[in-house]
């Protein structure tokens, strides 16, 4: 924890109420600060952002299939706080929370990284189905279903094979689609949601709906997705190493939707952040590997130096390249965790390795396994701040400092477990 006076300790970390003794709650937020509620339920990722004028933002709400051998056994995180509400139940109540706070009972955009369940939902027997419309509730449908989304934004189906006419000819490989696509349709017609493909190089799909010109300095870029990366011109190219649009049906031979992730970069004053879907970079390991599975490479120079970045396919053994954290330099690595595999050990050890860049790092995850701590060891507990809880990343107008917040995700209180900082944003 970076040492501050106690008088700033306590002015600015912990503006709560009540005694010492008692139980500390975040501040809610205030015009100015741009906050990122990494909600860690155990079920997939589930990010809220709230942009510094007030417009809301989610980014994923993953939900794994809770029938599942795999999801009960120690391999997968547990469902936090408890078991009495799915997934997508938990998400809904922790955004619904959040947005009261603002006044407020929608999201102005929700972003999909790509689809699969741990991001947008799984389908399983016995799962709900809404009573607004003609689909099932899990993931971005369950919250979907509870809270109304302005603009939902995801990939696109077109890529790597026009998904909607395979779809016909194949409804159980594309169940998830199809329901997902049943989701829109209703919500287009009975609320007005609206839907897009995410544009590559875009900064004006993310744009402040609520007072934007009260803030001059901050913009959110598109960089990556389907495989295409903006070229950092604002002409409208890009880089790829993706193979072209395929009518096959042989799927095993077609780009996997972990590198067709969506990217965004946020600059917010001298603050930045990236976060990147489950995008991957080529390994020594995995050399056999096409080279269309090394978006990491095409990434990290248009990205550039940042203070915060979430792990790229929560930092399995195929992510987090020493190419990618050699650019990127991250003062903070937020790592969303669901399986024995996050982090790989490799990863780990690239993230805290001195020898790919020597400044200071520190690491927090939502909510790490045992399992993960047998296998790797105690490298697991040098290298993280903090393993369990939802993470809040504060950042302070005018984005020159910004602070880690640890939340209890084992109460329904969500209290202040720790907290971390100032951090000072790195000079542009």
């Amino acid at each position: 924890m970076i040492k501050i006076n106690k008088i700033l300790f306590f002015l600015c970390l912990f503006p709560f109420l009540g005694k010492a003794q008692e139980k500390q709650f975040l501040r809610p937020w205030e015009k100015g600060m741009l906050d990122i509620h990494f909600i860690s339920n155990g079920v997939g990722n589930c990010a809220l952002y709230i942009l510094p004028d007030g417009t809301t933002m989610l980014v994923d709400a993953g939900e794994q299939d809770p029938t599942s051998s795999r999801t009960n056994s120690p391999r997968n995180t547990p469902r936090y706080p408890n078991y009495s509400k799915l997934g997508h139940e938990w998400q809904t109540d922790y955004i619904s929370s959040e947005l009261k706070k603002l006044n407020q009972d929608y999201l102005d955009y929700v972003l999909i990284s790509h689809f699969h369940g741990d991001h947008f939902g799984s389908m399983y027997n016995g799962m709900p189905k809404s009573l607004n419309g003609d689909y099932f509730l899990t993931g971005i449908t369950g919250v979907g279903d509870k809270i109304h989304i302005k603009k939902l934004i995801d990939r696109g189906f077109s890529y790597p094979i026009d998904l909607r006419k395979h779809a016909l000819n194949d409804s159980v490989s594309f169940a998830h689609f199809i329901n997902y696509w049943k989701f829109i349709s209703s919500q287009e017609s009975n609320v007005g949601m609206k839907h897009e493909d995410f544009l590559v190089g875009s900064k004006n799909q993310f744009s402040l709906t609520k007072n934007p010109s009260a803030v001059n300095n901050f913009s959110i870029r598109n960089i990556n997705a389907n495989g295409r990366v903006w070229a950092g011109k604002e002409d409208g190219s890009y880089l790829t190493k993706m193979p072209s649009v395929s009518d096959s049906r042989d799927y095993s031979k077609l780009p996997g939707d972990n590198p067709l992730s969506c990217g965004i970069k946020i600059q917010y004053g001298d603050f930045s952040f990236y976060t990147g879907g489950d995008i991957a970079g080529k390994q020594p390991e995995f050399m056999k590997s096409p080279d269309w599975i090394d978006v990491e490479s095409l990434v990290a120079p248009v990205i550039g130096e940042v203070d915060v970045t979430t792990c790229n396919h929560h930092a399995n053994r195929d992510a987090m390249s020493e190419l990618y954290l050699s650019i990127l330099k991250p003062r903070v690595i937020i790592q969303e965790v669901w399986s024995s595999d996050h982090p790989g050990h490799e990863s780990l050890l690239r993230m805290t390795s001195k020898n790919i860049w020597s400044a200071e790092r520190d690491l927090f995850a939502t909510n790490m396994l045992l399992a993960n701590k047998l296998v790797i060891g105690e490298l697991i507990d040098r290298s993280y701040k903090s393993m369990q809880g939802h993470i809040v990343v504060r950042v302070m107008s005018p984005g020159d400092k910004y602070y880690v917040y640890i939340l209890n995700n084992e109460s329904t209180e969500r209290n202040v477990t720790n907290v971390f900082g100032p951090y000072f944003s790195k000079k542009k």
